[in-house]
């Protein structure tokens, strides 16, 4: 199992709300809506965690989420900036990928907000970004996007029927003082190297997952 696999299930054995966020019609942008989209009839009805497609209004759903039981919240987005390639992947605390130079989501300042918010109430605040090839307007997902999509999905669908057999319930352990294996897609976005964990192309390589 990867580290990135890893820490996901380490997220989702805790109570989670797994927020989609992405404007359906700006192309690739769409990608976290979509993704909440496919998982909401899966994840929401065994009551343990809870899915929220925000679209590209997040705040509308910040205070909601911060009053809820939950433990984690999970952003899926795009990400723009930094070289990525698209399709890439990354996953880390949002406010260290805050850090990021040359962008890390598409509705980084609305996000920023919110998550600061989350933070206040106690939440842990996570962001699953991937990386994007068009935001223009549009309403096609390009074919590495959707692949990591639907490589992201199976991911969190495998893992979460798992998430209460034993895997860690605390994401205190989240390797902060080691340095995990980085991609130059994430030393790309100049983000803390023990902050962000990244796959490279999961579309392309979802068995490694």
């Amino acid at each position: 199992m990867t580290q990135f696999a890893q820490v996901l299930r380490q997220i989702l054995a805790q109570p989670t709300c797994i927020v989609g966020v992405g404007n359906p019609l700006r192309n690739d942008d769409a990608v976290g809506a979509l993704i909440a989209e496919r998982l909401a009839p899966v994840m929401s009805a065994a009551g343990r965690h809870t899915v929220i497609n925000a679209e590209d209004v997040i705040e509308n759903y910040c205070f909601s989420i911060a009053d809820s039981a939950v433990r984690n919240v999970l952003v899926i987005d795009a990400i723009v900036g930094g070289g990525a390639e698209p399709g890439s992947v990354v996953l880390g605390r949002l406010e260290d990928l805050e850090a990021a130079d040359g962008g890390y989501s598409t509705h980084k300042l609305a996000l920023a907000a919110t998550g600061g918010v989350l933070r206040h109430h106690g939440k842990d605040v996570w962001l699953l970004g991937i990386a994007a090839a068009n935001t223009d307007y549009g309403t096609a997902v390009s074919q590495d996007v959707m692949a990591a999509a639907e490589a992201v999905i199976d991911l969190i669908r495998r893992t979460y029927p798992r998430d209460t057999a034993g895997y860690p319930r605390d994401t205190a352990g989240y390797p902060r003082d080691t340095a995990p294996a980085v991609s130059r897609q994430c030393l790309a976005l100049r983000a803390p190297r023990s902050a962000v964990i990244t796959a490279d192309r999961v579309g392309a390589h979802s068995k490694e997952f």
